[in-house]
């Protein structure tokens, strides 16, 4: 069984897995909830990365559809998101 020190680590490098994603395709993105609060405030128990991307209106589908396809390649993946 995990320790909360893993889950915490798991979850800073699926957010850094998503930071690289969006910056090597030049998205404008941004963190929200409780992992920014960790950035800017105290530290709060968080299980989730929550990663807004600026689409623009109109292109949303493109970018739905890279990041899933990106997300999905591994099952580790899937239950990370699952488990939120």
């Amino acid at each position: 069984m995990g320790t909360a020190v893993d889950g915490s680590n798991r979850l800073i490098e699926a957010a850094r897995e998503i930071q690289e994603f969006c910056q090597n395709r030049r998205w404008r993105f941004c963190f929200i909830g409780g992992i920014a609060v960790q950035r800017w405030c105290e530290a709060r128990l968080t299980r989730d990365a929550d990663p807004t991307v600026f689409t623009g209106i109109g292109d949303e589908l493109r970018y739905v559809e890279e990041l899933l396809a990106r997300l999905l390649q591994s099952t580790s993946r899937v239950h990370f998101l699952c488990a939120a």
